[in-house]
């Protein structure tokens, strides 16, 4: 099977649930645990010779709730690498068949630990199943736990004995359950990389948002510096023009959508972005500067926010950027229906006579509270 085939499988589990053995029965690598507890205090990666596996471990969940905290973040922190890398295709969770401890808080932690690795398969291994007579009360626990926790792709729960368990000179439980293990992780492949894949995209296209957001936020800031200029009447302004073809091509840039000159100009030319402005200005004749610096910070964010739903659509391939009058149109459409446009107008109407003395900034702060509240 070709590397990029191979399936990355993460080990969770509480310290001391045999992790530790199931990775070396099945990988041939000697993993160094301490007597009584798990001493995995990393993430380490076992090949197997055998299987199309590789065995990611992880330190254990403890009890202490700062502990907890620690692996959560482990696990969290190793899956954002992933995401530009091969990503994660299973997880299996260990469980101590001979714990007889609840279940439910450990899975709660899983839980959190994967939780931007969304409907991921899950398998539930009740490791240390030397008493087959605790088996069928065993697999009962696990998943009326597992019940309880919404949201887990939970593709099957396997008992096992990872290594000869030895009773005394003449009794020994033989291993078992491996096999099952692996090869109904395999069967799986083509549902987890389908999720994989699916996972690390909208992880992908989740970064590529962040950093234009922070972009955005950034543009829109400094519109409203340029607004408050007392010269500047922001309707007619071409002073915010290089601002907003900066920001346009460094949110293009991000998403790796190839743009020409002649779609720049028409979208920061857009007669109907202009016409938005003007509108909202128009309730406010005497507002000034304050009206002006609240317009341009609105127009920029909901500019830049369309441009990052638009570049999405590319990436995704949804839109096509050659085809320039439908892309245009799809953008300056966005801008029109902008929450924050509307919120904007909408302010005004309201307050209009009282705008005196207020700073520009607190006024769009409390417009994009308002948006904030009735989202949600």
């Amino acid at each position: 099977m070709e590397e990029n085939q191979k399936m990355n499988v993460v080990v969770l589990g509480i310290s001391g649930a045999g992790k530790s053995t199931l990775i070396k029965s099945i990988s041939g690598n000697e993993i160094v645990t301490g007597i009584g507890e798990g001493q995995t205090q990393r993430v380490d990666v076992y090949e197997s010779s055998t299987w199309p596996i590789r065995c990611i471990d992880t330190k254990g969940f403890e009890y202490s709730l700062l502990e907890q905290w620690k692996t959560i973040r482990q696990v969290k922190k190793y899956s954002k690498k992933q995401f530009n890398d091969t990503g994660i295709d299973v997880v299996w969770y260990c469980i101590e068949g001979t714990s007889g401890r609840a279940f439910s808080h450990n899975i709660e932690l899983m839980n959190k630990a994967i939780k931007n690795w969304k409907n991921i398969p899950v398998f539930a291994i009740i490791t240390k199943s030397y008493s087959e007579k605790d088996i069928p009360k065993n697999i009962k626990a696990v998943e009326e736990s597992f019940s309880k926790s919404k949201g887990i792709n939970l593709k099957g729960i396997i008992p096992i004995i990872a290594e000869e368990y030895i009773i005394n000179d003449e009794t020994s439980v033989a291993p078992y359950g491996i096999e099952e293990l692996c090869l109904k992780t395999i069967d799986c492949l083509d549902e987890a990389k389908v999720i994989n894949k699916s996972n690390r995209d909208r992880m992908v296209l989740g970064q590529k948002r962040f950093t234009a957001n922070t972009l955005v936020a950034s543009a829109s800031a400094s519109a409203g510096i340029i607004g408050a200029v007392p010269i500047v009447n922001f309707s007619d302004s071409v002073l915010l023009t290089p601002l907003e073809i900066g920001m346009v091509k460094k949110i293009f840039k991000i998403y790796g959508v190839e743009t020409s000159k002649d779609l720049i100009v028409s979208l920061v030319g857009s007669t109907m972005i202009t016409n938005i402005a003007k509108s909202i200005v128009k309730l406010v004749p005497l507002a000034g500067t304050v009206a002006n610096s609240v317009v341009a910070t609105a127009i920029v964010y909901a500019l830049g926010e369309a441009v990052i739903l638009a570049s999405e659509g590319v990436y995704k391939g949804t839109i096509d950027p050659t085809k320039i009058e439908e892309f245009t149109s799809f953008i300056t459409n966005k801008v029109k229906d902008n929450v924050v446009i509307k919120a904007t107008t909408s302010y005004f109407e309201k307050n209009m006579d009282k705008l005196k003395d207020k700073n520009p900034k607190e006024i769009f702060k409390e417009i994009m509270n308002s948006v904030q509240v009735k989202s949600k």
